[in-house]
């Protein structure tokens, strides 16, 4: 790739995939990104933004066991269905009060916020909002969805590679959804076609809520309605696991 900064190896996955990358920070980096992602057709290298810990964790098998998660495992899912189903268990698992509250949520119930925390990329800032040195790796996945079975890791062990990979690959479809950075904690996309109705973005905030455990930090949200307002025409979805 013409005009990439020198790149060095970073670690081997557990199957042997080779991943490589170089420093950045701030703008920098997601222009880097931008970039990469471009030339990502012929490259079939996919740009990820990591921190400090990321590389060192990654090198760690998943799980203890040895098994190992492929494309076509990813493949025969439906992340779609994936999310529903843990939709369902979550409802059935919840005290009858609290069900019937996030259903009144999900039927358009809810008090939309006046101004809805929308939170951009994260990694390049640090905490203080000022640009740090972030990773900018480089992972031979022949499409976003496959990050996580290529990288036989997810984020946080939950959900396992190959159906983070299948909801990856669902909302890559549905939304344009692609991820731009990867940490131990939180996984940063960046969004072609986000919702731009309230029940879309109510449908999408109760995927969001089955996806991960992180709950709605940093969206600031206390409840569903809340989270739906701030994903709806939202360019940068961020998703962070406890």
């Amino acid at each position: 790739m013409r005009d990439t900064p020198p790149t060095q190896p970073l670690f081997v996955t557990p199957t042997g995939a080779e991943v490589i990358g170089f420093q950045a920070e701030g703008d920098e980096a997601l222009r880097w990104w931008e970039q990469l992602r471009l030339a990502h057709p012929e490259s079939g290298l996919w740009p990820l933004l990591m921190d400090a810990d990321a590389p060192e964790q990654l090198t760690e098998s998943y799980p203890s066991n040895g098994q190992v998660w492929s494309a076509a495992d990813a493949q025969a899912l439906n992340g779609a269905a994936l999310l529903a189903e843990r939709g369902e268990r979550y409802l059935s698992t919840s005290s009858p009060s609290y069900a019937a509250e996030l259903r009144a949520e999900l039927a358009g119930e809810g008090v939309w916020p006046e101004k809805p925390e929308r939170p951009g990329f994260g990694l390049p800032y640090g905490w203080d909002g000022e640009p740090t040195e972030v990773t900018v790796a480089l992972v031979p996945a022949t499409a976003p969805w496959l990050v996580p079975v290529t990288l036989q890791h997810s984020v946080f062990w939950e959900p396992d590679p190959a159906e983070h990979s299948a909801i990856m690959r669902y909302w890559h479809g549905r939304y344009g959804a692609e991820p731009v950075v990867w940490t131990d904690t939180t996984l940063e996309y960046a969004v072609a076609r986000p919702p731009t109705t309230p029940p879309h973005a109510l449908a999408l905030a109760w995927e969001y809520r089955q996806y991960n455990d992180g709950e709605f930090d940093y969206y600031r949200a206390a409840t569903l309605t809340e989270l739906a307002a701030g994903l709806m025409n939202a360019p940068v979805w961020r998703v962070w696991w406890d």
